[in-house]
This record gives C-alpha cells, sequence and structure tokens, in this order.
C-alpha cells in the first residue's frame, strides 16, 4: 500500500487516493508491504532504487546504511507485533534526500500510529522532512521505552511470586515450571528490545552524520542528538532487566533443584530407616527349623519390637540432627 503526504508547516497531510500525479505536491510516501508497481512509482518520486525486503534484512552495515544519488538509505530493526501477543522484530527504512523521505516497513506498530496521531499538531515538529524522520524516530524510541516498563513490571510480579510468598506456601513443581516459562518469555522480549535499541542507535548516528547540515538547522540536530541520548540510556535499563532476568531464572531452577533435592532426601530417610525393619522381617522371614524365637509364644511380639525400635532409632537421630 502507497500513502502519499504533503509536507507543510503544520506537518503531514495526507493526499487523496485518487492523485495520480503526487510527484508535484508529496514530500513524503509511505510504502507498507508495497507492490513492484507501488515501489517503482517510489523510486520515480525519489530519484533512487527502493531496497527489497530481502535487502532490508540483511545484517550488514553496508546493506543497511549507504547513500544513493544524494538520498541517505538507513534501516532499523524495529519492534512490532506486541498488540497481538507475537513481538517481532522487522526491518524498517527511511530514505531521506533535501525535500523527500520514503519510509518502507512490511508489519503495522503501535509506534508508527502513534505518531501518525500526533504529526499534524503544530507543536510535533513535523514540518519538515528531517522533522518527519526525528518524529518517526522518536516514536520509535518511545514506543521501545513502554515495552521495557511492560517488561519490568512482568519482572518485578515475577520475582514477588518467587521470593516474597509466605514460608508455609511452598511453590510447587507445576508452579515453578509457569514462572520459568513466564521468564523466558520475558527474557526473549527484552533480547529484542535490545537489539532494536542497538539497531536504533546506529540509526541515529548515521543519521547524524549524512544528512546534510542544513536539514539538521532548526532544532533538528539537538533533537536527533536527544534522541541517541535516550536510545543509549534505555540500552543500560534493558541490560539491567536483563542481568535480573538471568538472576530470576537462576534462582527459579535453584528452587526446582531443591525441591528435587528435599524429594531425594525424603526417599533416602525413608529407605534408611525401614532398611533395618526390613533386615529383621527378613531374617525371621527364613522359617529355620533350629531357630529359637519360632517356638516361643512372644517371639512374634518380640519381632515387632525389635522392628519398630529399629526404625525408631534412626529416625529420631535424623531429626537431632536436621536432616528431617
Amino acid at each position: 500500500m502507497l500513502t502519499a503526504y504533503a509536507v507543510t508547516a503544520t506537518g503531514p497531510t495526507v493526499l487523496p487516493p485518487a492523485e495520480t500525479d503526487f510527484a508535484a505536491t508529496a514530500g513524503w510516501i509511505d510504502l507498507y508491504v508495497p507492490t513492484a508497481d507501488e515501489e517503482h512509482a517510489a523510486e520515480a518520486f525519489l530519484g533512487a532504487l527502493v531496497p527489497t525486503r530481502e535487502e532490508s534484512q540483511e545484517i550488514e552495515f553496508s546493506s543497511r546504511f549507504y547513500v544513493e544519488n544524494g538520498v541517505v538509505f538507513m534501516t532499523a530493526s524495529v519492534l512490532a507485533g506486541l498488540d497481538v501477543g507475537h513481538p517481532v522484530l522487522t526491518p524498517f527504512t527511511f530514505a531521506v534526500s533535501k525535500s523527500k523521505i520514503v519510509t518502507l516497513r512490511y508489519e503495522e506498530m503501535k509506534a508508527f500510529r502513534q505518531f501518525l496521531a500526533v504529526a499534524p499538531k503544530p507543536e510535533s515538529g513535523c514540518g519538515t522532512v528531517v522533522g518527519i524522520f526525528n518524529g518517526l524516530l522518536e516514536a520509535f524510541i518511545a514506543r521501545t521505552a513502554d515495552v521495557l516498563e511492560h517488561i519490568a513490571q512482568h519482572v518485578d510480579r515475577i520475582n514477588s511470586e518467587i521470593f516474597t510468598r509466605k514460608p508455609s506456601e511452598r511453590l510447587r513443581s507445576k508452579r515453578l515450571a509457569v514462572l520459568i516459562g513466564a521468564i523466558g518469555t520475558q527474557g526473549d522480549l527484552a533480547s529484542k528490545a535490545r537489539e532494536s535499541l542497538a539497531s536504533l542507535e546506529r540509526l541515529a548516528q548515521y543519521a547524524a552524520a549524512m544528512l546534510p547540515d542544513q536539514a539538521l538547522k532548526n532544532g533538528n540536530g539537538a533533537r536527533l542528538k536527544l534522541a541517541l541520548r535516550d536510545v543509549r540510556s534505555l540500552e543500560d535499563h534493558v541490560n539491567f532487566v536483563l542481568n535480573k532476568i538471568t538472576f530470576l531464572l537462576d534462582a527459579t531452577l535453584g528452587l526446582v533443584a531443591n525441591q528435587q533435592n528435599q524429594v531425594v532426601s525424603v526417599l533416602t530417610v525413608a529407605s534408611t530407616i525401614l532398611m533395618p525393619p526390613t533386615l529383621i522381617g527378613t531374617i525371621y522371614g527364613m522359617n529355620f527349623k533350629d531357630m529359637p524365637e519360632l517356638g516361643w509364644g512372644y517371639g512374634y511380639p518380640l519381632a515387632l519390637a525389635i522392628m519398630a525400635i529399629s526404625a525408631l532409632v534412626p529416625f529420631l537421630y535424623f531429626k537431632r540432627r536436621g536432616w528431617l
């Protein structure tokens, strides 16, 4: 889908879909999963080739950041799909020239919708091509910050579940398995957020170096530097969150191992306690003719008493040592 916008002093304005000669009036073209014809139209508008989806997904720096015919191409990996419960990293490409900008995306993004809601406002600072670029970059950073807040809240709940339960309430194995799954989900999301932030940092650095100096005037250069500082501060925060997630995973696995050790300890103590009575019962079950207690009237109660005492002595010993 191709959407053309006129860039005015108050911000971008959508041009009618029936507009055929948008090259004269448009300043921004947004491509969402474009067809071949839409890509050709954007290339004619921009004066440079638009990267394919495969090219935008390559990880080489030269494939994501380059200049062609005076147009600066920059691709970042941006979080998408959180609203539907399937977070993914998707490429988002900026193609910026002196007076035109093309954006290329393949997923619906909440950050993009939020940008479109605030961009037409006069105070948004989106009245120029670089202003639109800065606005989108700020929207992606703000969305990533929201994701990190969401992750931190979940991690705090998991932490409370693991460490602040009443002593009498032991975490069962099934509950621990659920917690391990939750920790893994948050860890995967935090890793995606860190990768996205690293990509946005490279994009901001490249933009600061390659965009024309004239375009970075009127506060746009300062906005770009501020966005870069925000990205770096979020990277520090996501590293802290990932360290906490790693600690919680280690702690949960430790609790699982502790529960398993407790089960093994109980089985070991039980087998140790029952070993002497089993030995005595086995001896008296051999039924030899010359066993002295076989003809004695009190032989059976005596055997039972010896078995009970032989079980009670190890039990009391283990109890005194704190093994039970």
